[in-house]
């Protein structure tokens, strides 16, 4: 059986969450947020942003990087990979494995460099990109929603890791 986790560290934009959210329902997978949030909690503005799915995702939440690392259920093939735009490979010559984590880093500086540093030892962890022509970045919600859906593309044509 497969398993995706979107984590986002650090959200700034609520709409940016609502988004991932309604993507991660749509996909069947775990929404994972880590504080600190650039925004106010407010249940109705996230349920409104996510388009009524809110209470469908339930998201788990973790107080910061070193709750995450030390709580993160995973197992010998869950695989880490963060995204970030200076990836060590471009997301669709990766080969996703059964066990996903999928971390995105904030609106702004992207995914903390304590969040790496925090992690557990031993931990199997990818980089990817997505190629973008000049321009300094995409959106979160975007950038969840191509990942995402890359990892089902994968899981439904049967890819998987050797």
């Amino acid at each position: 059986m497969s398993r995706l986790r979107i984590v986002l560290v650090s959200p700034r934009i609520v709409a940016n969450v609502g988004n991932a959210a309604r993507t991660a329902a749509s996909l069947n997978a775990e929404l994972i947020l880590v504080k600190p949030f650039g925004f106010i909690w407010d249940e109705s503005k996230l349920r409104r942003n996510s388009v009524g799915y809110w209470d469908r995702v339930q998201p788990t939440l973790y107080r910061d990087a070193d709750d995450f690392w030390s709580r993160i259920e995973c197992g010998s093939k869950t695989e880490f990979v963060f995204v970030e735009k200076d990836g060590a490979e471009v997301y669709f010559d990766h080969s996703f494995g059964p066990d996903v984590v999928l971390i995105f880093g904030n609106e702004e500086e992207g995914v903390d460099s304590h969040f790496w540093q925090s992690k557990r030892a031993g931990q199997n962890l990818v980089s990817c990109r997505i190629p973008m022509s000049d321009i300094r970045c995409l959106n979160l919600a975007t950038c969840v929603g191509i990942l995402g859906y890359e990892v089902f593309r994968q899981w439904q044509q049967g890819v998987k890791k050797a």
